[in-house]
C-alpha cells in the first residue's frame, strides 16, 4: 500500500523543544530573578536544580534583596564594608534571613509589650538589643494605620523603643569620647539629634552625608579648589557656606533649641544655627576638602582656627622649618566670611576682663569632648529660657509640641555631662560632680524613660562602683526588673471601689488649674506618703483624703495625683489635644470618639476601667 507523502513527513519530523528558562544566558536570569520576592525566589528555586543555582543559592540575589528590603543595619554589622566586599566573601542568604527573623521577633515582642503591662520593660530591651536591625519594623509600626486597633500604644512604643535604641548609640559615642579616642565632630555633636530625635532622617550616616553633600557643593563650584592657599580655601568656604544659608540665626531665635541641633541645622531649609554648631559644620566640610580647621573656644563664642599645611604659609608659599607650629587665621564664621586678626580678638579678650595669662587658652583650638559639652550647656540654656518664659498655671505648654523634645534633649545633656563632665584625672572634682547629675537623670528615668534601666546598669552605676551611690542604685534597678516581671494587681470595682466615680480613660480639665489630662488608674482613697499629703494641703480638700485619688497623664508629659473633687470631665464631643494624643499611647490603645474615652491598655490592672 503507497503511504502519502504527507503522512510520512508528519510521522519523521521531531517535535519543538519546550520552552525553558534554562535556555536562557545566566546573566539575564539573574536580572529577572532580582525582581522577585524571597517567596517568589524558594517557589522558583523548587522548580530544578538549575533554577536553585540561580537563586536561593546564587549571593547575587541575596545580596539584592538585603539592599532593597533592609535600609538601616546596626553598626555591628558593618554593611558598608561588607558590600564593597567580593560578592563570595560574604554569605548574604544567611545574613538576609537573619533580618527577617530579626523583622519577625521586633514584631512579636512589640505585641508583647501591647498586650500586657508585665515584662514590658524586659521586652522593649530584648528589641533594643537587635540595635538598628530593629530600626526598619520600627519605623513601619511608627506609622501603621490610623485605623489599627492599637493605633495609639504600637506608635508610641515603637517610637519609644527607636529612641532607647538610638540613646545608647549616642551613649558610646560620648563612651569613644571620653576614652580618648577621634572622632569627626560632626558625629561627636550628632549625638543630640540620635538622644532627641527619632525618624527615618535622624542616623549617624545622614548627618555624614550631608555634610559630604557640602563638600561635593563645594569642588562642584570651584573646581580649582584643591590647587587653592589655605587662605582662599578658608575663605571660600565660609563664602560657600553663607550662600548656602548657614548664616547664624537672629537675636529673637538664638535661644530656640533647635539651632544646637546638627542634623537639624544641616536638613533645615534655614539652617539657623548657634555659632558652635556653625563653626562645627564648616570644620566638618573642611577636614573632608582636606583642609585643616578646627573649633576655637572663646568666651561666650565660638570661632574657628585654620592651620596651614606644615612647611606652608596660609597663602601657599614654602617655609621650610623643623618646628611643629603651623600658621594659623582666624574666622568669625556667625558674623562674615573675613578673616578676624589675633589683635582684634586679644583686645576683646581685655574689654571681657580676661586675665592675659588666660589669653592664649582661648585662642587655641578646642578639643571635641569641650564641644560636645559645651552644646550641653546651649542646650540646657535654651530648656531654661522656655521654662521661664512659657510655663502656664503649673504645666509646661510648650514642651510636648517643642521639637526636638525637651524632656529627651535635657535627658541629653545630663547624659553627657555625666560621661564627658569630670575628667578621669580630675580625682577631687569628679565623683562630687557626678552625685549632682545623678538626681536629675533618676527623675527622668522614673518619669519618661524607665525601660532605659539596662543602660542605667552598664553606664551608670561602673560610675559609682566605689560610692555609696553604687550598691543604691543596684538595689534600684533590682527592684525595677522585679516590679516589670511582675503581674499588676488587678483593682476592680466592688465594695469600697465602687464609690470611685471615674474610669480609666476618660478626659478631664483640672478644676483649679484647668490643664488637660487623661486618667490612668485610680485609688480609693489618697495613698500617697504623709509627707506629700502634708505639702499638698490634701486635708484641706474638701473630701480630705478619704476622697478617691486619680493616677493622671498630663498633656505637657507629667504624671500627677489628682483629688476626685478636682476632676472635671470634658463635655461630649470635646477631642483630646494633639499633645495628648501624642503621649496616650504609653496607657491607651485607640481614642473612641463615640465614647468620648480612651480605649485601655491597662486593662490587667483596671479591667473595669
Amino acid at each position: 500500500m503507497a503511504t502519502h507523502p504527507s503522512s510520512t513527513t508528519a510521522a519523521t519530523t521531531p517535535p519543538s523543544p519546550r520552552p525553558s528558562l534554562a535556555t536562557l544566558p545566566t546573566e539575564i536570569l539573574e536580572a529577572i530573578f532580582l525582581h522577585l520576592d524571597p517567596q517568589s525566589l524558594v517557589a522558583v528555586a523548587r522548580t530544578s536544580k538549575f533554577n536553585k543555582r540561580i537563586t536561593t543559592d546564587a549571593p547575587i540575589v541575596w545580596r539584592h534583596l538585603c539592599q532593597t528590603r533592609f535600609r538601616f543595619w546596626d553598626p555591628r554589622r558593618d554593611i558598608a564594608a561588607k558590600y564593597a566586599a567580593p560578592l563570595s566573601g560574604v554569605d548574604w542568604r544567611a545574613l538576609f534571613i537573619q533580618r527577617v527573623v530579626i523583622e519577625k521577633d521586633t514584631t512579636a515582642l512589640l505585641n508583647q509589650m501591647l498586650g500586657s503591662q508585665q515584662d514590658r520593660i524586659l521586652h522593649i530591651n530584648e528589641i533594643a538589643e537587635f540595635g538598628y536591625d530593629a530600626k526598619d519594623t520600627l519605623l513601619r509600626e511608627m506609622t501603621c494605620p490610623d485605623d489599627a486597633e492599637d493605633v495609639l500604644a504600637r506608635r508610641y512604643y515603637a517610637n519609644a523603643v527607636l529612641e532607647r535604641i538610638q540613646r545608647e548609640m549616642a551613649i558610646n559615642v560620648w563612651q569613644a569620647l571620653s576614652s580618648g579616642q577621634d572622632m569627626s565632630i560632626e558625629r561627636a555633636l550628632g549625638t543630640y539629634d540620635m538622644f532627641a530625635r527619632a525618624g527615618e532622617d535622624v542616623d549617624f550616616d545622614t548627618i555624614t552625608g550631608d555634610v559630604i553633600s557640602l563638600a561635593d557643593g563645594v569642588v562642584a563650584k570651584y573646581p580649582e579648589f584643591n590647587d587653592m592657599s589655605a587662605r582662599t580655601k578658608a575663605s571660600t568656604l565660609a563664602s560657600y557656606l553663607r550662600e548656602q544659608g548657614f548664616n547664624g540665626v537672629s537675636d529673637t531665635l538664638y535661644r530656640a533649641l533647635r539651632n544646637s541641633f546638627i542634623g537639624l541645622v544641616l536638613r533645615s531649609a534655614a539652617h539657623e544655627c548657634l555659632p558652635l554648631v556653625s563653626v562645627a559644620i564648616y570644620c566638618a566640610v573642611a577636614n573632608r576638602l582636606g583642609l585643616d580647621a578646627r573649633p576655637c573656644g572663646f568666651p561666650g563664642h565660638v570661632l574657628c582656627l585654620v592651620y596651614a599645611p606644615k612647611q606652608q604659609t596660609l597663602d601657599g608659599k614654602y617655609k621650610p622649618t623643623s618646628s611643629d607650629e603651623l600658621d594659623y587665621m582666624y574666622l568669625d564664621l556667625f558674623r562674615s566670611s573675613n578673616e578676624v586678626s589675633r589683635q582684634s580678638l586679644k583686645r576683646s579678650l581685655r574689654d571681657l576682663d580676661v586675665p592675659s595669662s588666660q589669653h592664649e587658652e582661648f585662642l587655641t583650638h578646642t578639643d571635641t569632648r569641650e564641644m560636645v559639652l559645651r552644646t550641653a550647656r546651649n542646650i540646657i540654656n535654651s530648656v531654661q529660657t522656655i521654662r521661664e518664659t512659657e510655663q502656664l498655671h503649673g504645666t509646661h505648654t510648650s514642651w510636648v509640641d517643642a521639637y526636638p523634645d525637651m524632656d529627651n534633649s535635657f535627658y541629653a545633656t545630663i547624659w553627657a555631662f555625666l560621661i564627658l563632665g569630670p575628667r578621669d584625672d580630675d580625682l577631687a572634682a569628679g565623683p562630687m560632680r557626678r552625685r549632682q547629675y545623678l538626681p536629675y537623670l533618676l527623675e527622668h528615668f522614673q518619669t519618661h524613660y524607665p525601660w532605659d534601666v539596662t543602660l542605667l546598669e552598664q553606664y551608670v552605676i561602673p560610675l559609682f562602683a566605689e560610692l555609696p551611690e553604687g550598691p543604691r542604685l543596684q538595689q534600684f534597678v533590682h527592684s525595677i526588673r522585679n516590679i516589670d516581671s511582675r503581674r499588676k494587681a488587678v483593682k476592680r470595682r466592688e465594695s469600697r471601689a465602687a464609690a470611685v466615680r471615674f474610669r480609666v480613660g476618660q478626659l478631664f480639665k483640672h478644676k483649679r488649674y484647668h490643664y488637660e489630662g487623661v486618667i490612668t488608674g485610680w485609688d480609693t482613697s489618697c495613698d500617697a506618703g504623709e509627707d506629700w499629703i502634708q505639702n499638698m494641703g490634701v486635708d484641706r480638700l474638701a473630701g480630705g483624703r478619704e476622697q478617691a485619688f486619680y493616677h493622671v497623664l498630663v498633656c505637657d508629659k507629667s504624671i500627677r495625683y489628682v483629688a476626685e473633687e478636682n476632676i472635671a470631665l470634658v463635655a461630649p464631643g470635646v477631642e483630646p489635644s494633639d499633645s495628648l494624643l501624642r503621649l496616650a499611647g504609653r496607657h491607651f490603645k485607640r481614642w473612641d470618639g463615640g465614647a468620648g474615652a480612651f480605649v485601655s491598655n491597662v486593662g490587667d490592672e483596671y479591667p473595669e476601667g
